[in-house]
């Protein structure tokens, strides 16, 4: 099963999809913008319950670590 969230920060559409492979969760993050979608990064992630946390903590990591830590 495969969980969206979908996210807008400073103006910047961002969309989380994450995919439970049975031992990892793989939350990949796409930027939108000049009507394309372009995946930024994926990460794996293996302690989250379910897919919700996955794509919170894909999301933490990537605004930390590419963002600056800025928040709208």
């Amino acid at each position: 099963m495969e969980h969206v969230l979908r996210v807008v920060e400073n103006g910047q559409a961002f969309t989380l999809e994450a995919e439970y492979d049975g031992n990892f969760w793989f939350v990949k993050i796409y930027a939108h913008g000049n009507g394309e979608k372009r995946r930024r990064f994926t990460y794996k992630i293996n302690h989250p319950k379910d897919e919700e946390a996955a794509c919170q903590r894909g999301w933490e990591l990537f605004k930390e670590r590419h963002l600056n830590g800025t928040s709208s």
